[in-house]
Formats: C-alpha cells, sequence, structure tokens
C-alpha cells in the first residue's frame, strides 16, 4: 500500500501511499489536501479474492519509482520519486515511504497495513506532522482496494498491486481524489505510481 494523507497546505503528491501507502499522502494554489493512490487492472472475467494477508504479501521488499499528479483533464500538476519499503513484524506489515520532490524537498512517512480480527484490511498512514490517516481495503483478485471519506469532503480511492513484467516485478499505483480548497470549490486528481524491485527476498518475507 501507498500512500497519504492529510494536512493543512499539503500538497496531494506530499501524501502519497498508500497504499500505501500510496500511501498517503493543494496542488493547485492552496489546496488543503492528503493525497493517496489508485491502481487497477480490469479482467474479463470477476477474479477470486485472495485472503487480505496474501494480497499484501507481493509488497515486501525495496521499490522505487516516479508518482506523477494530473488533473482530471489530463494536466501534470505535480511529479516526485518515491521509495516504499515494506516489512512485516508478527502480523502487521510495516512500511516508511521517502518522498523527493524537484526542488529539493524531502517527505518522509510510516505505515502500517494489517488485518483485524473481523477480518476487515486496514491501512494506517502517519505523516511526519499531521495526524494518522487510516484506510479501508478491499481485495479483488491479485488488486487492493483502499478508500477513506473525511467529514471535511475529501474522498480518497487507490488500488494497488504488483506485476509481473519481463524486466521484474513492477509495484503499480492509480489513484483519484476529490479535495476541498479554502475557496469552497474542489480539486479532482488522479495519481499514478510505477515503482521497481530494489530488492526482494520473499523466501523470509523481508527485504
Amino acid at each position: 500500500m501507498r500512500v497519504e494523507w492529510c494536512g493543512a497546505e499539503r500538497k496531494p503528491a506530499d501524501d502519497l501511499n498508500p497504499h500505501a501507502w500510496l500511501t498517503g499522502w493543494g496542488v493547485l494554489g492552496g489546496t488543503a489536501v492528503a493525497v493517496a493512490v489508485l491502481l487497477f487492472v480490469v479482467g474479463k472475467r470477476p477474479a477470486q479474492a485472495q485472503s487480505p494477508r496474501a494480497a499484501l504479501k507481493p509488497l515486501t521488499g525495496h521499490w522505487k519509482g516516479p508518482f506523477v499528479v494530473y488533473t482530471h483533464d489530463g494536466k501534470q500538476v505535480d511529479s516526485l520519486s518515491a521509495e516504499h519499503r515494506y516489512r512485516w513484524e508478527d502480523e502487521v506489515q510495516v512500511g516508511t515511504q521517502v518522498d523527493r520532490y524537484p526542488d529539493g524537498r524531502v517527505v518522509r512517512k510510516t505505515a502500517r497495513n494489517y488485518v483485524t480480527d473481523d477480518g476487515v484490511l486496514v491501512c494506517e498512514v502517519d505523516p511526519p506532522d499531521g495526524e494518522t490517516i487510516t484506510y479501508r481495503g478491499q481485495v479483488s483478485g491479485d488488486v487492493i482496494t483502499w478508500h477513506r471519506k473525511t467529514d471535511a469532503g475529501i474522498v480518497e480511492s487507490f488500488r494497488e498491486r504488483v506485476v509481473d513484467t519481463p524486466t521484474g516485478p513492477e509495484y503499480r499505483i492509480n489513484g483519484f481524489g476529490v479535495y476541498p480548497n479554502a475557496d469552497g470549490s474542489q480539486s479532482h486528481l488522479h495519481f499514478v505510481g510505477r515503482y521497481r524491485a530494489v530488492h526482494q527476498d520473499t523466501s523470509r518475507g523481508r527485504e
């Protein structure tokens, strides 16, 4: 997972993954938002869902790649280089995220993915200067879809999965969010992340 996420006067790309972490984490003139991400891969037939833990397992490891934010009509408004690391601590998948922007800014976040006793998939993201952001997840085939909706009017959905390619595994994120602006308008933004595996040792479930 991911992305973020929420905080006053933060840019959507600041709040990425989160799934996770997209995490995550006002691109358009002072939008006070928190951003997350959405990935989807549509099949011709309905896919049988994995268990929540099995769906999280492919994220384990170290990933790097670009994350780009677009307006609803396709105009690019932000971009960054993202680095994600996921490992297991007992029954919790723990993540760290480092976002590097072209202007030299570096934003670090942490996250936790886990399954409740009731079988609910949860992603919690901790931005560096804000409250914990919580997403609920659903599994369809090998895709995790995360979602949150706040009283302030933020709506975020992000889907993510790891895809095998001829050059190695790729962690893909596509997302959409609606964010309130200070003037009462809304920003509708899309997010795309494509991360390549730096190192992954799935035999032990760790980097």
